[in-house]
């Protein structure tokens, strides 16, 4: 059954990217690392020239962000539904998960037990117990038990949300899903199945019991996720409209009252019981008001106006927010931004093409590209899997440098074989932001060394489903870690598994064959050089993506007012830890 599917819509004010894959990805799952390392919110930021750092004083108070809904109000905002990491942050506030991460020391993050007070798994992976705290409650009261758990999570299967795929993971997953749930067949089939057989909720003991479908040792980073945190009762019988009522959490905020396209407003929760260290960061602010902006440029004018405490940095204003606010653009983000090749297109894909692919790599001027778009804020690619992925390798591509003479000569060599362009290659890219000047540097650069290419710009509504669809032929993408694992981005974007989904069309057995076994590895030495070995020959052996820039920090905020604001490697920002000083 393969349902198409949004993965991890990255808003960012000059990158928005929504992709597909399917829900049965996880059906053939495996073992990684059986220590998790993941990165969190220890990341540090800068503040302008002249403000003081130090211990904040006060605490309390409203903030008003107009960074987070830049662009559009939410699509979703029940973590059942939501794909977008803009909404991700309103529902992190809400809401508390069975791990967390622990980011204490920024270079060796790890997950850490959150409302599981501890977890452990037998031998293989295959099955993860949870001990669940005592005393848990929502905002209004209600108890968390184990059940809980097991509740939500067969809510969010039949809700059949866009990330429910990952309930595959777990043993009776894919019985939770219709036949035909992306509708183009005559009917569809009902689920098999009303609940998750591999979940055993045991509310005397505080344990929940969860059996996978193959072992995966990075389960616990998974069940950490925002589709498996706990929900009340009451969004049961609500369904798919919980997200539009005054939605119950248990997390550090609740909300004021139902959202609205123009604002959503959550208050402290009192009732919290802490993080995962049990502290209850008393002096976090007492309110937070989330503003619609129309665009990014909207957001940061209001911030300079006074309107607002945070704002999105636009494209071409990273050095004047540096100068006059608060920033986190020396965060490191968990994410790429790259250009990936169809293997399947006879025009640049296959063995008769890999000098092409070499020479084109070659001739890209990344510095360029980050200097003149991004204002030097993002940093040069050298692999897909960015800097803080457990098992992460430095200067992994053979072919990321820009060095204009190799490409010339693979491009020559490559022509010399008999090779020839009877018509411009197409680089492709979403409407909107600034990928159409990325792709002008790269249409340049290109013919400095006589290859004949040219922009070609797609809708964006469409833009990720048509690559889907089999229309790529190099085509921009961009991936922050849905948590930070190697297989989130070897499986996930270059599977064959994935092909028709996030992977737009690099087909490799060999390379297939090395990630199911690094995912079917416990022993982490080993399972990372799999990971390394399969990267390796995506880059340098088949050249089956480009990789341009990683990601870094991109809010501005107003340093004297907020005190502890930062963005985490994964873009999300903990509120609970800033202080507001008047």
């Amino acid at each position: 059954m393969i349902i198409e599917w949004v993965h991890n819509d990255i808003q960012e004010v000059d990158d928005v990217t929504s992709r597909r894959t399917s829900k049965t990805l996880a059906t053939v799952l495996g073992v990684s690392a059986a220590a998790i390392a993941i990165s969190s919110v220890a990341a540090a930021t800068t503040a302008p020239p002249g403000s003081e750092g130090g211990a904040a004083a006060g605490g309390g108070g409203e903030l008003i962000d107009l960074g987070t809904f830049a662009l559009d109000p939410p699509e979703h905002i029940d973590p059942a539904l939501n794909t977008t990491l803009d909404a991700y942050q309103v529902i992190n506030a809400l809401y508390d998960g069975l791990t967390d991460i622990d980011s204490t020391d920024p270079s060796s993050p790890v997950v850490v037990p959150d409302l599981a007070t501890s977890y452990e798994s037998n031998e293989d992976a295959s099955v993860w117990t949870f001990q669940i705290a005592e005393g848990l409650a929502f905002s209004n009261g209600e108890p968390i038990l184990p059940s809980t758990f097991k509740r939500s999570w067969e809510r969010a299967a039949m809700l059949a949300g866009d990330y429910s795929y990952l309930m595959n993971f777990i043993e009776g997953g894919a019985e939770m899903f219709s036949a035909d749930p992306d509708g183009t067949g005559p009917e569809e089939a009902p689920p098999a199945a009303t609940e998750l057989s591999g979940v055993v909720a045991d509310d005397e003991a505080m344990t929940l019991t969860v059996t996978l479908s193959a072992p995966y040792a990075n389960f616990p980073a998974v069940a950490g996720f925002q589709l498996f945190f706990p929900m009340p009762e009451e969004a049961d019988a609500a369904g798919a409209d919980y997200e539009n009522q005054l939605m119950i959490g248990n997390g550090p905020y609740a909300m004021e009252s139902a959202r609205s396209d123009e604002v959503i407003v959550l208050v402290k929760n009192e009732s919290w019981d802490g993080d995962f260290n049990g502290d209850t960061w008393d002096q976090r602010p007492d309110r937070i008001e989330f503003r619609v902006s129309a665009d990014a440029d909207t957001s940061y004018n209001a911030l300079e106006a006074g309107e607002g405490d945070t704002a999105r940095i636009p494209s071409g204003r990273t050095a004047e927010a540096q100068e006059n606010w608060g920033t986190t653009t020396d965060v490191p983000i968990m994410g790429s931004y790259y250009f990936q090749i169809n293997d399947r297109d006879p025009r640049i894909g296959g063995p008769d093409n890999l000098l092409l692919r070499q020479a084109i790599s070659q001739a890209i001027d990344r510095e360029a590209i980050n200097d003149a778009v991004f204002d030097g804020a993002r940093s040069v690619a050298t692999g897909i899997v960015p800097e803080g992925i457990p098992g992460f390798m430095a200067d992994l591509c053979s072919y990321c440098g820009y060095d204009p003479e190799a490409a010339q000569a693979a491009f020559d060599e490559w022509v010399a074989a008999g090779n020839e362009l009877t018509e411009p290659l197409p680089i492709q890219y979403g409407a909107g932001g600034v990928h159409g000047d990325v792709v002008a540097i790269i249409v340049d650069n290109l013919s400095q060394i006589g290859i004949d290419a040219q922009g070609e710009e797609l809708t964006t509504e469409t833009y990720f489903s048509s690559m889907a669809d089999g229309s790529c032929v190099i085509c921009r993408s961009g991936w922050i870690a849905d948590y930070p694992t190697y297989d989130n981005f070897m499986y996930d974007l270059f599977h064959s598994d994935a092909l028709n989904g996030n992977n737009y069309g690099f087909i490799n057995d060999e390379f297939d064959a090395l990630v199911d076994e690094a995912k079917a590895t416990t022993d982490e030495e080993t399972r990372d050089s799999l990971f390394n070995q399969a990267e390796e020959l995506l880059l340098n052996t088949q050249i089956g993506a480009i990789p341009l820039l990683f990601y870094r920090g991109d809010y501005a905020f107003n340093a004297e007012r907020l005190q502890g604001f930062t963005q985490s490697p994964l873009m999300l920002i903990p509120w609970e830890r800033i202080t507001i000083v008047e």
